[in-house]
């Protein structure tokens, strides 16, 4: 299994580079390798069951996972 770029990650999944490196900066989203000091690969497989998972959704926002799905706990009755 071949490990994908940030920049493959935005590219397949939309996922934006910047937001890739804030999840890592603090410690959530999917699993990542930390190829050099500048160069970082996540698996295709770690990143597609990261998506999936629905308690993963209200940080991604990705078709699927959207507005809808998101936990509207704090959200008053006849809202």
């Amino acid at each position: 299994m071949a490990l994908i770029s940030p920049t493959t990650v935005k590219r397949e999944y939309g996922i934006p580079v910047a937001r890739l490196r804030r999840w890592r900066r603090h410690g959530i989203g999917p699993e990542y390798f930390q190829l050099t000091p500048r160069s970082i690969g996540y698996y295709t497989g770690d990143l597609a069951d990261w998506l999936a998972d629905p308690a993963n959704a209200h940080l991604h926002g990705l078709p699927g996972h959207g507005p809808g799905s998101r936990c509207r706990r704090n959200v008053p009755a006849g809202s």
